[in-house]
């Protein structure tokens, strides 16, 4: 197995034991592992981009542990099922998770009656992807700008239908923050992934897809839907001419963060190396082209900084959540 010749290799002989993987220091090959197939749980439906980077993620991660990664769709409750399996996962390393931020550090207080998770049952292993909010309608959409937009759901505000995956996820807290900032109110249908969402869209039951970046460049290329906001402070490629919220005056800053977590509790040298292997497939050039093919922008946030992230995200959002709770729609 790569990884663990290279540990072998790099064994420093004294009192501590220790080996250097990755830049990581961990204790020398307590254990035999990976001895058989992990199994990497993806909290939404095939064919997303989450699921897509998933997959992509295990087929070079698999090159560097000698070992097959399984990736398990386990869609629904717009990701808490598959966070729920995460959490009550065996902690021996041998589950592996995508969590998405911020939706899944929303539940524990947006859901505080019913989640079946915790923050402190899973442990944040490493960020790789931040994908731009996008809102988008049909090409042949009447709707050109933010404000025939706008203008529409003024006019008849049940004829305008946008899509989401659920309550506090990045593209429903964009599309409340936009309504907010354009004085409407939006009807919400809610879909088990970004893919169902799209082929709605295109089937015509729905007025509009809000969604990532990744999600909809390739169909805003096609000519396929057509892009009326990106939700970041600059345009963005490959998406150039899709115009932000704020160039038409709408402030709306809104991403995806998409990265791997364990369940809480696996032993710190199996943490480690999952995190070495994790730097070794974000640094790979061929993961790095297929990425950018797909338009997933890499935002590698390793380790510590990662749990960080995730636990600074989740204060921010409840101390917002306590002040003036969004409403499920």
């Amino acid at each position: 197995m790569r990884v663990q010749s290279n540990l072998l290799r790099t064994i420093v002989l004294g009192a501590a034991g220790t080996v250097l993987v990755g830049g990581l220091s961990t204790s020398a090959l307590a254990v035999d592992y990976p001895s058989k197939p992990i199994e990497m749980i993806v909290a939404f439906g095939a064919g997303g981009s989450t699921d897509t980077m998933a997959r992509i993620f295990a087929k070079y991660a698999e090159k560097e542990l000698g070992e097959r990664i399984v990736v398990v769709n386990r869609p629904g409750a717009g990701g808490e099922i598959g966070w729920v399996h995460l959490a009550n996962a065996e902690p021996d390393g041998y589950t592996l998770g995508l969590i998405n931020s911020p939706v899944v550090e929303v539940y524990p207080f947006t859901r505080e009656e019913t989640v079946g998770y915790s923050l402190d049952e899973i442990r944040p292993l490493a960020n790789v992807i931040t994908d731009p909010g996008v809102l988008a309608v049909a090409a042949d959409s009447p709707y050109q700008t933010l404000d025939d937009f706008v203008g529409a759901v003024k006019d008849d505000p049940e004829s305008v239908v946008i899509s989401h995956e659920g309550l506090g996820g990045d593209d429903h807290l964009a599309a409340l923050n936009f309504a907010e900032e354009a004085g409407i109110d939006l009807s919400f249908v809610a879909y088990n992934g970004n893919a169902e969402a799209t082929a709605s869209l295109l089937g015509g039951h729905i007025t509009a897809f809000e969604g990532n970046m990744s999600e909809a460049a390739s169909q805003i290329q096609e000519g396929k839907v057509r892009g009326l906001a990106v939700w970041s402070d600059e345009r963005v490629e490959p998406i150039a001419d899709v115009p932000t919220g704020k160039e038409q005056g709408y402030d709306v800053q809104a991403a995806a963060s998409r990265g791997f977590a364990v369940p809480a509790g696996v032993p710190q040298e199996v943490y480690d190396m999952l995190l070495a292997v994790t730097r070794e497939v974000v640094e790979d050039p061929e993961f790095r082209a297929e990425m950018d093919q797909l338009n997933m922008p890499i935002n590698a946030i390793y380790g510590q900084d990662y749990v960080d992230f995730i636990n600074d995200s989740h204060d921010r959002l409840k101390s917002l959540w306590e002040k003036d709770p969004w409403i499920e729609q």
